[in-house]
């Protein structure tokens, strides 16, 4: 089941004397999330942060939250991780988050083996790298053509090289 709450990206720091925070953020494009106005400081949406502006370069932002006004409000705010309701994104038909991809099964896109399922994905520059959870231990799989056949929102469709699962 897709999570309602999405992580986004974390308060880094302050930005200035009037609570503005700094916040590393976590998605392909960041004009997308400088238009949301509301993110959530846990993953059950329970603690809200409105925002009231919001600026940024390619993977940061500064935000201006509703009710910080001080430095110290926002230096309080440091570390915290924030989330996004999925419901306030605009993900185009056929896109699949990263988020969604973790726990989804391994399957051989020729045979139907289920090798194990994907525990995490790291952004490299090369290419993304899907690491499978199988009975033997961790394996590394490449995001490009030779190796990822198909993604769905049930299952990673795989042709591995010999001895990548063994």
């Amino acid at each position: 089941m897709k999570k309602k709450y999405i992580e986004q990206g974390y308060i880094s720091g302050t930005h200035g004397v009037k609570g503005e925070v700094k916040m590393t953020v976590w998605c392909d494009d960041i004009s997308g999330f400088l238009k949301i106005k509301k993110l959530y400081g846990d993953s059950e949406g329970k603690r809200l942060f409105s925002i009231t502006s919001s600026r940024g370069s390619k993977t940061a932002a500064v935000v201006k939250i509703e009710g910080v006004d001080t430095v110290e409000d926002a230096a309080k705010l440091k570390g915290t991780t924030v989330y996004v309701d999925r419901g306030d994104l605009d993900i185009p038909d056929g896109r699949i988050l990263i988020c969604d991809i973790i726990g989804l099964p391994v399957i051989d896109a020729d045979s139907g083996r289920v090798y194990g399922e994907v525990s995490s994905v790291e952004e490299f520059p090369a290419s993304d790298i899907y690491f499978v959870k199988t009975d033997k231990g961790e394996v590394q799989v490449p995001d490009v053509p030779q190796f990822i056949k198909r993604l769905t929102e049930d299952a990673v469709y795989v042709t591995p090289i010999k001895g990548m699962f063994e």
